[in-house]
């Protein structure tokens, strides 16, 4: 029982549907991921160094541009998700589906 279940997992993760799906997920969530932590600490290098420029008011409002920027910065980590799951559902959950077809999950 052991041995079928070793030989199976072997013939899933040399599938190349199963490659390209793992490959394809890795790059975008890799991606992603590293756009946001250089965002992220890229805002906390700025505060570190440009403290006073945060500070000031947006043009024509109260609202200071250290948090216009986080705002922004929370709108584009939403933007991403949507991508991520746009991504997942065109591409990913096809790619998913034929290996479930395949291998009869």
């Amino acid at each position: 029982m052991a041995q079928s279940a070793h030989c199976q997992t072997q013939e899933i993760l040399s599938d190349p549907t199963f490659r390209q799906l793992a490959s394809a997920r890795a790059k975008l969530r890799w991606s992603l991921s590293i756009i946001t932590l250089i965002m992220f600490f890229g805002f906390i290098a700025l505060i570190s160094t440009a403290q006073s420029a945060l500070g000031a008011n947006i043009a024509g409002s109260a609202i200071p541009v250290g948090l216009g920027l986080a705002f922004a910065m929370i709108v584009l980590v939403v933007i991403l998700t949507g991508l991520y799951v746009q991504q997942s559902n065109s591409r990913f959950d096809p790619l998913n589906r034929a290996l479930l077809e395949e291998f009869g999950q």
